[in-house]
């Protein structure tokens, strides 16, 4: 990225609010993290949610743009609801936040395609940057960035591996990030500079290489693989 994009983005990001939605079932740190998030300035905190159930609803209803979501509830399963949100909002950025180091729920998480992976250990500072960082695109995983950007390298290899044993090619793969965010075949038709019969002889090759008869399922084999 040049110097002139990245003036460009720290200008539009200056100006940008960021709404997040906290998923805790504990009361205390709903609205300890309400309060502190909400004393920034580029921060809205625009509800909260104690379960799966209110997640999933509060997450259709207000669009947020980070859900951050704690790993270790009572009653839900934090990397379940993780899951469940990366299907059914793809626009929404997905942080899980958890106690102590745990490698297999690092590696689960980075699996299933969160943005972010956090430890409770991060002072209200480093949160508020990993969470900035979220919504500009980069993907967070613990304090280390160092640590973090062999994850995301390794994460990189393991989908590209993936996507080699599906068949689909980079194309294909765009095709149907397009159809996750709910796209017409005339949209995606206009992206990619193709007819909507194109479109739809793509989809048909997708649709045999996925072994699924239509774009729904596409679009949940796609995810549920980890190639989107």
């Amino acid at each position: 990225m040049n110097n002139v994009a990245v003036i460009s983005e720290i200008i539009e990001y200056k100006y940008a609010r960021v709404r997040i939605l906290v998923i805790d079932d504990h009361v205390i740190l709903r609205q300890g993290i309400r309060e502190l998030l909400n004393k920034e300035d580029d921060f809205e905190v625009v509800g909260e949610a104690e379960n799966e159930i209110g997640a999933l609803a509060l997450t259709a209803e207000l669009k947020p743009d980070i859900v951050l979501v704690d790993i270790a509830l009572d009653h839900s399963s934090g990397m379940n609801i993780a899951k469940q949100l990366l299907r059914s909002s793809p626009n929404t950025r997905i942080v899980l936040y958890a106690g102590p180091n745990d490698e297999k729920l690092l590696f689960d998480a980075i699996r299933i395609g969160v943005h972010g992976y956090l430890q409770k250990t991060l002072s209200i500072a480093a949160l508020c940057w990993a969470l900035r960082a979220v919504y500009c695109g980069e993907r967070v995983l613990g304090e280390s960035q160092a640590v973090t950007q062999v994850v995301i390298e390794l994460h990189r290899l393991a989908k590209e591996q993936n996507r080699l044993n599906w068949g689909l090619n980079s194309t294909e793969i765009e095709v149907v990030r397009h159809a996750a965010q709910g796209w017409t075949n005339k949209q995606i038709g206009n992206q990619m500079y193709w007819s909507e019969i194109q479109v739809k002889r793509k989809m048909q090759d997708i649709y045999r290489k996925l072994q699924v008869t239509d774009r729904a399922h596409a679009v949940a084999e796609a995810m549920r693989h980890g190639l989107i």
